[in-house]
């Protein structure tokens, strides 16, 4: 670690990179064109670092322009887990910034995104904010569902900020240590839920970047959803073990339903369908995932009350351990037919105006 102090750095930038093919020297080039750039005489606003995931530094620091290599901290570290947790914990770690923020290798901002996001956290008096999001090629990413006509002081249930799962933006290193928040590196898949989830109710002041430049995710560093074998309860780990930890339980009533509500309506779905179009769903999986949902609901009994029609004829279909693949597939193909009024009405009457029934859901996701 250099010897800068807190006060000499605003912003420091983790980017974790697994492979020295990866773009890296794109996400980087946008970065100095954040806004944060160092300009002579001045104090140094932004550092970057690269931390090198496994693999040896000087291929990756190859990918960085010349010119933008000094420019750039490299750290080597290896942990032999496949998992971005292990970097992205060494790297914040490494952090003495105001500011901290995490970026994948493939991602890039659009220009003066930095100095913006900085500039109306500070304004607002916020400890993080949650950075708009885009395809490079165009088309919003809508998460979370924040409520149209807020920007600051955002509540983590009413404005669904569950669904943004990776911790993208802003968030004030004091905040991050104070609350010990970690990457877990033990999982397959969902290693940044119980962080980004510890963060948004944590009680912190959390501001959404409305209108700011945008954190862009480009079509390379798309994961291609191929099914790799692997038994539910292995892939819903990281919710199941979220859900039945001491800081679940002393979450309020609203707080542990929203969190479930989401892990169902995305996670255990969309491992559902995943399994079902690729035609290995089975009684195994069957089995495992009517088990899985029954530790979600065991510790938020609600949570599946603001869910669609559609959405509550493939619960029960988990629930009762629907073993037929052409079966699943159909129900969950159907919950995601968005012009069926099935997809656009709680089963349950009560919840037609809860933040996350279908109608409210989705007419906000359009106004993001």
């Amino acid at each position: 670690m250099d010897n800068e102090t807190q006060d000499s750095v605003l912003l420091d930038v983790v980017i974790a990179v697994h492979t020295p093919d990866r773009p890296v020297g794109r996400a980087v080039a946008s970065l100095l064109e954040g806004g944060l750039a160092a300009q002579a005489g001045a104090p140094r606003r932004l550092r970057i670092t690269v931390v090198c995931h496994n693999t040896d530094v000087e291929p990756i620091r190859n990918r960085v322009a010349p010119e933008h290599r000094g420019l750039v901290r490299f750290l080597h570290y290896v942990d032999g887990i496949k998992s971005p947790a292990g970097p992205f914990n060494h790297g914040i770690a490494e952090a003495s910034g105001t500011w901290v923020a995490i970026m994948g290798s493939d991602d890039s901002v659009e220009p003066g995104a930095l100095a913006q996001w900085v500039e109306a956290a500070e304004r607002d008096g916020s400890d993080v904010l949650i950075a708009p999001m885009a395809h490079a090629g165009g088309g919003a990413i809508r998460t979370p569902v924040v409520r149209r006509t807020r920007r600051g002081h955002l509540d983590p249930v009413a404005d669904r900020l569950t669904y943004r799962t990776a911790p993208l933006g802003l968030m004030r290193l004091s905040l991050v240590r104070g609350l010990g928040l970690t990457f877990p590196p033990t999982y397959a898949t969902g290693e940044d839920q119980s962080f980004s989830a510890k963060l948004w109710f944590s009680g912190a002041k959390i501001s959404y970047g409305r209108g700011l430049p945008r954190y862009l995710v480009h079509a390379d560093a798309a994961v291609r959803v191929t099914h790799t074998p692997r038994p539910v309860t292995e892939d819903l780990a990281f919710a199941t073990d979220l859900v039945l930890s001491e800081w679940f339980a002393e979450l309020p009533q609203r707080a542990r339903e929203a969190i479930v509500t989401k892990i169902i309506r995305v996670h255990v779905f969309g491992h559902v369908l995943l399994r079902a179009e690729a035609g290995t769903w089975d009684r195994d999986d069957a089995r495992e995932m009517a088990q899985e949902l029954r530790k979600l609901l065991f510790r938020a009994p609600h949570a599946a009350r603001p869910l669609s029609l559609a959405d509550r004829k493939l619960l029960d279909a988990v629930a009762r351990e629907e073993a037929d693949v052409d079966v699943m597939k159909s129900l969950a193909q159907a919950r995601r037919r968005f012009v069926s009024p099935q997809t656009w009405v709680p089963r349950d009457v009560t919840r037609v105006l809860h933040p996350e029934a279908p109608f409210r859901f989705m007419s906000a996701s359009a106004l993001v």
